[in-house]
């Protein structure tokens, strides 16, 4: 359709979200750098949201050791056995 229209710049250029944005993508060298294994360091260049993400995976990830070890204890606890083969011992 037609019609009219203005636009504001308010900031430009780094002073924008896409700016603040890729000076985290460039990356501060004053952070200690993770290592893992053999895996390629990428910390450095990684996003508030790729942080926040991998924050949350790990703490899904210790939530859910958490979880099994509560069930293994109740199972020990309850002395569960296998219907299977009922003379072996609870913990196997």
């Amino acid at each position: 359709t037609n019609g009219k229209g203005r636009g504001v710049v308010c900031d430009t250029g780094m002073k924008t979200r896409i700016g603040r944005i890729a000076q985290l993508i460039a990356g501060d060298e004053d952070r200690p750098k993770k290592k893992c294994g053999c895996l390629p360091d990428t910390s450095g260049n990684a996003t508030p949201l790729q942080q926040n993400l991998e924050q949350l995976g790990g703490r899904i990830g210790v939530m859910a050791i958490g979880v099994c070890v509560v069930i293994f204890i109740i199972g020990v606890a309850m002395d569960r056995t296998d219907p299977a083969n009922p003379g072996s011992p609870s913990w196997l």
